[in-house]
């Protein structure tokens, strides 16, 4: 009703000027088209005036302000006023009408000093700051309620990785910011775009990492779904959801970031000082995208340490305990069925698979990434432990590849460089002749082992002696140096 009358009070008015202007500028000069169009313009700002009053008062916007800015519970006040929204939206129609009066004006006085000085211009100006301070304040409150309403109302759906909160606040902030561009004020723009940038980071973000921070329960069986406690169990699924959250919710600011810009370029592409202003101010929704990826690699590396290390680090310690100085027989019936292997692969098999179904694709990728890194790295450490002979080599060296075949085949990346470096320590461990060793390095693959660790790993040889091995020491250190 107010914006209504607004706009026909702009209308009346411009046409007015548009009817007067060829005849003031024939009969008096184009210089006296700001005397003359004075006491119309202080008209149209009275009334204009009257107008944003009545709406302030029968919107009940002035209270809620105060309340708002006293920092107070709003709760019965917006009993009072359930159509904030609709209020906000009336506030930012009447701003743009204004906004494209103004424009009207400026171009008719031809923007000259005299014009940009005018009463009749700063009148409309501070008319519009006071309706727009009071619009921020409103659409602040109104974003950072709402966030918190999306909050305590969270669902998720069976079917869904995701929780209710990812599109309910990303809506929530599109619709804002939005909202406020189609004000046509740069300053409300920007305000509103930093504002928003704020609440994701505060409101949402620390509300996901809150859950990450209160952990994922260790599984006391090897498939965490076993779990009995129904608390243990909710607390899981909370963690993995809000996993999920936060990597939906880092793709959605970057849409959202984009959405942003188009919709500036059309609205202020005319004017690039403002265009420049609302696209630096824009980019801080960057800065908010990396919080939250940081907070989900956080997340990737507690799921690891609570869920995966420490049911797997104790199978994998099993390869010290047991011997590597093997006979033929031994070897042989080692490749027909080793039980180290078969242990990794169960779990493997219960504990990391069944988190693809639970987890987002990249996200699943990050943490077998992670585990794989781990495994492979607390395992070099193992296996520079042991004493091997040849076939000891040669049943490592197979392990490395079975193990290289099964993982292979639950990612959707090749793994073959993180065991670049176990691969060639098996190969070492596996020559027949020391000879072997320089043949190698000076051949066409990439040694990933300095000379000194690879002098280390011929130490392991129970068969090869000391000398023998520092007479090639020093030749591979000229050839890797070179």
């Amino acid at each position: 009703m107010f914006a209504d009358t607004l706009t026909r009070l702009f209308e009346d008015t411009a046409r007015i000027v548009e009817d007067c202007q060829i005849v003031i500028a024939s009969a008096y000069g184009t210089d006296s088209l700001i005397q003359v169009l004075s006491p119309v313009q202080e008209e149209c700002i009275r009334q204009a005036r009257s107008t944003l009053n009545n709406f302030l008062q029968t919107r009940n916007v002035i209270d809620i302000s105060c309340a708002v800015n006293n920092k107070n519970t709003l709760s019965q006040t917006e009993q009072e006023q359930p159509k904030l929204d609709q209020v906000l939206e009336e506030m930012v129609i009447m701003n743009s009408r204004a906004e494209l009066y103004t424009n009207f004006i400026k171009r008719k006085l031809q923007q000259d000093d005299a014009s940009s000085n005018w009463e009749g211009i700063l009148g409309m100006n501070m008319l519009q700051q006071e309706a727009m301070g009071h619009y921020i304040l409103l659409e602040t409150h109104f974003i950072k309620q709402s966030i918190l309403k999306a909050v305590s109302l969270e669902t998720r759906n069976k079917k869904s990785l995701v929780s209710s909160l990812v599109d309910d606040s990303c809506y929530l902030i599109q619709k804002s910011v939005n909202r406020a561009i189609s004000s046509r004020s740069t300053d409300t723009a920007c305000a509103m775009i930093n504002n928003a940038a704020s609440s994701l980071s505060v409101e949402v973000c620390n509300e996901l990492l809150s859950v990450i921070k209160n952990g994922y329960p260790n599984a006391l069986s090897y498939s965490w779904q076993q779990g009995s406690d129904e608390q243990v169990q909710e607390q899981k699924e909370n963690f993995l959801t809000a996993t999920n959250n936060i990597h939906a919710t880092a793709q959605n600011i970057n849409k959202l970031k984009r959405g942003f810009e188009l919709k500036c370029e059309k609205s202020f592409g005319s004017d690039d000082a403002a265009l420049e202003k609302l696209m630096s101010c824009i980019s801080g929704f960057s800065d908010v995208s990396v919080d939250f990826k940081e907070g989900l690699k956080k997340a990737e590396q507690t799921l690891c340490k609570a869920a995966v290390f420490p049911k797997i680090h104790p199978v994998v310690a099993e390869f010290a305990s047991s011997s590597h100085v093997i006979t033929e027989d031994q070897l042989y019936m080692l490749e027909v069925e080793d039980p180290w292997l078969q242990e990794i692969v169960k779990v493997v098999d219960e504990v990391v698979v069944p988190l693809k179904q639970l987890l987002h694709q990249s996200i699943y990728d990050s943490v077998l990434k992670i585990s794989i890194t781990e495994t492979t790295e607390y395992l070099e450490k193992l296996a520079l432990t042991c004493s091997y002979n040849q076939l000891g080599g040669l049943l490592f060296d197979k392990r490395l590849r079975s193990l290289v075949t099964f993982l292979s085949g639950i990612t959707q990346w090749s793994i073959r460089d993180k065991f670049a470096r176990l691969t060639q320590i098996a190969l070492i461990l596996s020559v027949e002749r020391l000879s072997e060793v320089t043949e190698y390095t000076s051949s066409s693959v990439k040694c990933c082992l300095s000379a000194s660790e690879i002098k280390q790993c011929l130490k392991l040889r129970n068969d090869f002696k000391k000398d023998d091995i520092n007479k090639i020491f020093w030749g591979l250190v000229i050839y890797i140096c070179m």
